[in-house]
């Protein structure tokens, strides 16, 4: 049953080979209605009669003797007549010949021995019998010819043209069919060449496939493939990577519980027992922080960004700056927005509130007491332009191009971090489509963090 379906589901080579004749069906009804205008339309019909009528004179000045003239126009009456009787046509056509002294040597039967009225010109209309026909009249030094052909009626012309065209498009459509099908399942080879060389690699193999096709309608399909295999190859081995390095840094913190977990046990007195107690918590407290600070990674690298939500900046960097007021207000550290009052703007709002926290606490964790922090948010050039500036320690020119890589920190500070905050700041920004760049802070002194993102009213 599952075969059966898929035989009779979506098929490449079906909608080509339907394509294809619904193309050819196009051009049999454009031909179709061509035939219809060309026999009805009265200019291009006298065009043909003259034409045809030419050939007749012309066949007619060789007859030599009145018989050899009046077989010729007999033969031409009962071919054209017979052409009408098996096109189903009921009217015939009428002929009348006559020599240069005026003796008549021919008239259609049909006629009923009525001679053809003759006009002034050489295509001319007649009534005849109560029916219409359109003559044409050519007198030459020995002949004199009439050939009235009846006005049909539009729908016999129709008739006429549909079915001659449809025998023939029955006859070739068998033909067509196969003929088109072989050529398009011919065609769509190479893809299932292709098919079979990338089902034929291995789960774990994302090496590029290296198939070298000479068709150009499938080097953009194997250069998206290779370039998707090498992102999954990426993104594989850095979590990998991340793994590695996660287990690396959570070793530490775990092994200081254990150790102060066991000294608690053994604490002789209380001040020894409260030692060990607030050492304890500590080693938790950066176990939990570096726990929490991989899994904001994880988000960042797997949700999906909602880029189109609108949201205040000004206000989210005005939320963030009100959290970190009590630990600032700890240490004298003075914060400062430069901000409009209002900045609306299309956003994924997590990524730009998970920028803006790790950029603060990174400020407000390695700054001194009685520093300043001042964060400064404007739009130009079309550019959402966020950055956080202060006056503290700083960074040293050697460690500026590292402090965006994971569990990396500089030398020189007292302060226990994770090695995480400006490595989650740098991937959000990417994930956003932006770009960070580390210079000095404010006075020439310390940090400036400057994000710049697009920017969507």
């Amino acid at each position: 049953m599952k075969r059966y379906l898929d035989y009779f589901g979506p098929s490449l080579i079906r909608r080509v080979v339907l394509a294809i004749l619904l193309a050819f069906a196009l051009v049999w009804v454009v031909l179709a209605l061509y035939g219809y205008w060309s026999e009805t339309n009265p200019a291009e019909r006298d065009r043909m009669l003259l034409t045809q009528g030419k050939m007749m004179v012309q066949v007619l000045e060789k007859a030599q003797t009145d018989t050899e003239a009046k077989m010729v126009m007999a033969t031409h009456s009962d071919l054209y007549n017979l052409n009408y009787r098996e096109l189903q046509i009921p009217r015939v056509m009428l002929f009348q010949l006559s020599n240069a002294q005026g003796r008549l040597l021919y008239l259609s039967p049909e006629a009923q021995a009525r001679a053809l009225p003759q006009g002034n010109t050489t295509l001319y209309d007649i009534r005849l019998n109560g029916e219409t026909y359109r003559v044409f009249h050519a007198k030459t030094p020995r002949w004199e010819l009439m050939w009235a052909v009846p006005s049909l009626n539009s729908f016999w012309f129709f008739k006429m043209v549909v079915v001659s065209m449809t025998i023939q498009m029955l006859i070739a459509l068998p033909i067509m069919i196969l003929t088109i099908w072989l050529v398009v399942a011919r065609g769509l080879r190479p893809l299932r060449v292709l098919s079979g060389t990338i089902a034929a690699k291995h789960r774990d193999d994302l090496s590029p496939l290296n198939f070298a096709s000479p068709y150009a309608e499938l080097k953009p399909l194997t250069t998206a493939l290779d370039h998707l295999l090498d992102q999954l190859r990426g993104k594989i081995e850095r979590e990998h990577a991340f793994v590695q390095d996660a287990a690396h840094e959570l070793r530490t913190p775990m092994a200081v519980i254990s150790a102060q977990a066991h000294v608690l046990t053994l604490a002789a007195t209380p001040a020894e027992r409260k030692t060990a107690e607030k050492n304890l918590e500590q080693a938790i407290h950066r176990a939990s922080h570096l726990i929490a600070q991989l899994l904001d990674m994880s988000h960042i690298d797997n949700d999906r960004l909602k880029p189109d939500e609108l949201i205040d900046v000004a206000a989210l960097l005005q939320r963030e700056l009100a959290r970190l007021v009590p630990a600032a207000m700890a240490r004298q550290i003075e914060l400062s927005l430069n901000a409009p009052d209002t900045l609306p703007c299309r956003t994924d709002s997590n990524a730009l509130q998970t920028i803006a926290q790790n950029l603060l606490n990174n400020a407000i964790l390695y700054v001194n007491e009685g520093d300043q922090i001042e964060v400064q948010l404007q739009v130009l050039n079309a550019c959402l332009i966020v950055s956080v500036a202060d006056n503290g320690p700083g960074i040293a020119e050697a460690d500026r191009e590292r402090v965006f890589e994971r569990f990396y920190r500089g030398a020189g500070h007292d302060v226990a971090g994770t090695g995480l905050g400006l490595a989650i700041v740098a991937q959000a920004v990417a994930r956003l489509n932006g770009h960070i760049s580390l210079g000095s802070g404010l006075g020439g002194q310390g940090c400036c963090f400057t994000v710049t993102l697009p920017y969507q009213a």
